[in-house]
């Protein structure tokens, strides 16, 4: 283990890590993937590819790390969005209540269940949980970090839980629905989460699972291969951020886990679901899609980000992001 110390705009934190194994088959001969690709203060941190085809953060933040990056307020201006969206994530507030009425609504469809109590784990603004309340559902939540749990507590009421899943007072077959959308790839036990989801599930409930795929991709891994040959002048700097490619750091590890579809499908299925239903995507961004007046070049990045979502939801190419739809055992 290491230690060091960086500094904030608001505080100072000890930066320590730990050296890991592959959370998929628990080897620890992992090579090289992308060096240097996060940085905590003077603390630089490695991806690297197991043999299995996980890649991870290795060593990575140690636990008081992990939690003091997610007590840092910036994090949903900056490692929130990361680069897909311009806007302040609680700027946003009535734009994402009204998306997530939509997908509600769509959850319903998808798993059958359209009334009762859903979880979340990893709440942040409770932007979701409102939703899923103003179309009658009992909502729950658990959020690590303190500003977002304090915001959906203040301002929207919501039941939320501050801390980790396994303090929280929810006991066994609570909930109907569960969903965690860009949290596995945060968590350092992904199989002791879902597990835990498991139990919080009724008998035959169902969790929705969202996680980015692009770092653990052949999108990424092409890049990587031909950086020197990236057009960074018709990319633009906002999209080759996106990409990971802007030639800075890329903030926080707040990613210690990078998965691919093949990782989450065995990890759920060691947890104790069954895969009911698989969608693969890629985020729009917004510099292109919300642009008043785009240019020649964000016209013809639009249409790229189109077709290769058109791709990937066809299952003709691999997700950029990945929505696993998991059932639980019917009988306990």
């Amino acid at each position: 283990m290491t230690t060091s110390t960086t500094k904030t705009a608001e505080r100072a934190f000890p930066v320590r890590t730990e050296k890991v194994r592959c959370v998929v088959c628990g080897a620890d001969d992992a090579r090289p993937y992308r060096p240097g690709m996060y940085r905590i203060g003077t603390t630089r941190f490695d991806l690297v590819r197991c043999r299995c085809g996980m890649v991870y953060v290795d060593p990575r933040p140690d636990g008081p790390t992990l939690g003091a990056m997610y007590d840092d307020a910036d994090y949903y201006t900056d490692g929130y969005n990361l680069g897909v969206e311009t806007e302040n994530y609680f700027a946003r507030r009535d734009e994402l209540i009204a998306q997530y009425g939509e997908t509600v609504a769509e959850y319903e469809r998808l798993t059958g269940i359209s009334k009762g109590a859903i979880f979340e784990l990893g709440s942040a603004g409770g932007f979701f949980l409102e939703a899923a309340r103003r179309r009658g559902w009992t909502v729950q939540g658990v959020e690590l970090s303190p500003p977002a749990a304090e915001y959906s507590i203040r301002e929207l009421g919501l039941p939320v839980f501050q801390g980790l899943l396994e303090e929280a007072p929810f006991g066994p077959a609570s909930f109907d629905i569960a969903l965690a959308d860009n949290v596995l790839e945060h968590v350092t036990d992904p199989v002791g989460v879902l597990t835990q989801l498991r139990e919080l599930l009724r008998p035959g409930g169902a969790l929705i699972v969202i996680c980015p795929s692009y770092v653990n991709s052949p999108y990424f891994r092409l890049m990587l291969a031909a950086e020197k040959l990236v057009p960074r002048a018709l990319l633009g700097q906002q999209t080759l951020k996106l990409l990971k490619f802007d030639g800075s750091d890329n903030g926080y590890p707040y990613h210690i886990l990078e998965f691919d579809l093949r990782a989450l499908r065995t990890l759920a299925e060691r947890a104790g679901f069954r895969v009911e239903n698989v969608e693969r995507s890629v985020p729009l961004p917004a510099h292109l899609f919300k642009a008043a007046s785009p240019t020649m070049s964000q016209r013809l990045q639009r249409g790229i980000f189109r077709t290769l979502d058109g791709g990937m939801r066809s299952r003709m190419l691999p997700g950029a992001r990945v929505r696993l739809v998991l059932r639980s055992p019917t009988r306990r």
